[in-house]
């Protein structure tokens, strides 16, 4: 597939009572993220790591409140979502694949899990 064949998001609502972040998409799909999972994923260097260096998400437990949320999106090129957080984070570049396939609606849900 070529990469602009594959859906990109048409519209964002974040969610503070749920702390949830709502993506539409071109094929009609809504998808779902909680906030604090995503930013576990956070793929940047400072959080996930590079050159075989941890990143700073690999030794901790827990994140803060302020690290959890989700204050804006902001794209990137034609290819990416950029989340900033309220703790002024904002490097971690989602490209429409990854958030596409961590969407945590049911139907996403049952096709990751062949139910």
């Amino acid at each position: 597939m070529r990469h602009n064949d594959h859906p990109s998001p048409t519209s964002f609502f974040l969610e503070p009572a749920e702390r949830r972040l709502y993506l539409s998409w071109t094929d009609e799909h809504e998808s779902l993220h909680n906030w604090e999972t995503l930013r576990w994923a956070c793929p940047c260097a400072w959080c996930a790591g590079e050159g075989g260096v941890p990143g700073m998400l690999q030794s901790r437990q827990s994140l803060s409140t302020e690290e959890t949320t989700l204050i804006n999106i902001e794209p990137v090129g034609r290819y990416g979502l950029t989340p900033i957080w309220e703790d002024g984070h904002k490097t971690g570049i989602f490209v429409y694949e990854k958030l596409r396939a961590m969407c945590e609606c049911d139907e996403c849900r049952r096709q990751r899990t062949g139910a």
